[in-house]
């Protein structure tokens, strides 16, 4: 039980229509940005981790940590667990697709390597599918806060619900870590909720990759950038590009604001044209907007021989060559890279478990960042849990919050974790650009540069 026996809190909540990438996932591909219908209901799914679950050899089970010679400070959250009480750890992910049940399995195996337990009391999971929708990222955390007894939360699977859970989280005083949000807004310094981290890359690893690439091979001195009129991600993401190209020798002589939703962009192209860009970045979570977008840029005469350059959200995948054929042809998109050290001896000793266990290959690629984000969330509970010699066990949520920021590092499956002031936990990772080389949507098959057969073809860095 809580030590406060009641918290009254008002949410104030704004929908911010966000990310969470791709149609068609690849390796290559970012986290998902479509907004599906929410589930009838929401279902909680209770798991045990058993203590006696067989580890892999080579990888490191912490040491359990010892009793405090000084008793600290509790908050009037603190949480006081009876012998034998389960430690309750919540999740909200996209349980009926491929990225979501990677991420749960991440964390079943990051568990199951944790022991299973902490202080003699068996971690137990707790949540809720919360599809791709934001509705179902705020009832879920609801739900969850309504039980004071969970410490903490993985998820969500996408950004849109990570928007909306996290003010819910953090104001219930509790924290949440993402395995796959991706969205720049969720760890910029003026939209940041405190309780909120991830151990998924920011995509704002893509602007170097995008300014750098611009610039040095492309020789484009001047740059535009259209984006949607009301996506603050956008917003956030095109001012930041154009602050790093202009470092970088450049002009941002246009940023173009763009109703989302509609195919129209007649005045758009005029505007593009009288700028006189030598590259266009356009922004758009609907490759049917950027299919409209290339159609007319093809057919302006003043933008010819301009580069053309789609931000990776939806169009890394054969859905957006249907759409605009061979327009795409020569067209660049830029990705968040989900590189890890796949050869590491703690990788293939985590896919040996995860074969074990279900019977096949990982389905998707978000499960290193799933395993790490359990991991994390779990020796920020070890390090600040205070064991009674009845058996008991005292939990601060606030100092679990206090301890992930930056005072949790460790070499995990995706990188180098430590965690930012502002929630950004994986400290390694970059942007990559692809350019089509053909527009026929059988032929979709991005690859290295390397690679004679790939489309598109990885050609930055």
């Amino acid at each position: 039980m809580r030590i406060r026996s009641t918290t009254i809190i008002f949410l104030t909540l704004v929908l911010i229509g966000n990310l969470i990438s791709g149609c068609s996932p690849s390796p290559e591909e970012l986290a998902p940005t479509n907004t599906p219908i929410p589930s009838e209901t929401l279902s909680p799914t209770k798991t045990t981790v058993p203590s006696a679950t067989s580890q892999p050899t080579a990888t490191n089970t912490p040491s359990p940590t010892n009793t405090p010679t000084i008793r600290p400070t509790f908050s009037p959250e603190t949480l006081n667990l009876a012998a034998g009480d389960p430690l309750k750890i919540g999740y909200l992910l996209w349980e009926t697709h491929e990225w979501g049940i990677d991420s749960f399995r991440g964390i079943e195996i990051a568990l199951s390597d944790f022991g299973g337990e902490i202080f003699g009391h068996p971690i137990e999971l707790v949540g809720y599918d919360t599809d791709c929708n934001e509705f179902a990222g705020i009832r879920g955390s609801q739900i969850l806060m309504e039980d004071e007894t969970i410490i903490g939360i993985i998820g969500t699977t996408c950004s849109g619900a990570g928007l909306q859970a996290a003010p819910i989280v953090s104001e219930n005083n509790r924290v949440m870590i993402s395995p796959s949000n991706t969205s720049p807004e969720l760890t910029a310094a003026d939209t940041h909720y405190g309780g909120y981290f991830r151990t998924a890359p920011n995509d704002l690893v893509q602007i170097e990759a995008v300014a750098q690439y611009a610039f040095d091979e492309l020789d484009a001195r001047r740059l535009a950038v259209v984006r949607g009129a009301t996506n603050l991600y956008e917003r956030l993401y095109s001012s930041a590009l154009c602050e790093v190209f202009t470092d970088l020798g450049g002009e941002c002589v246009l940023d173009k604001a763009k109703d989302s939703g509609s195919t129209y962009v007649a005045p758009i192209i005029s505007s593009l044209a009288e700028a006189d860009p030598d590259a266009i970045y356009f922004m758009s979570m609907d490759y049917q907007e950027g299919a409209a977008f290339l159609s007319e840029a093809r057919k302006n005469p003043d933008l010819e021989g301009t580069a053309l350059l789609v931000w990776g959200e939806g169009y890394n995948n054969s859905g957006f060559l249907e759409q605009a054929g061979e327009d795409a042809t020569g067209v660049y998109i830029s990705v968040t890279s989900y590189d890890i050290d796949r050869d590491s001896d703690n990788y293939h000793t985590f896919l040996l478990a995860y074969y074990k266990e279900y019977s096949e290959e990982p389905v998707s690629f978000f499960h290193p960042y799933a395993y790490d984000a359990a991991t994390l969330l779990l020796k920020a509970i070890e390090q600040v849990a205070v064991p009674e010699e009845d058996g008991s066990l005292m939990v601060d949520p606030m100092a679990v919050r206090d301890a992930l920021n930056g005072k949790i590092e460790f070499q995990g499956l995706s990188g180098y974790i430590s965690c930012s002031g502002f929630g950004d936990c994986l400290t390694a990772a970059n942007g990559r650009v692809f350019q089509f080389t053909s527009g026929d949507p059988s032929t979709y098959n991005p690859g290295p540069a390397d690679f004679t057969d790939a489309n598109p073809i990885q050609v930055w860095p």
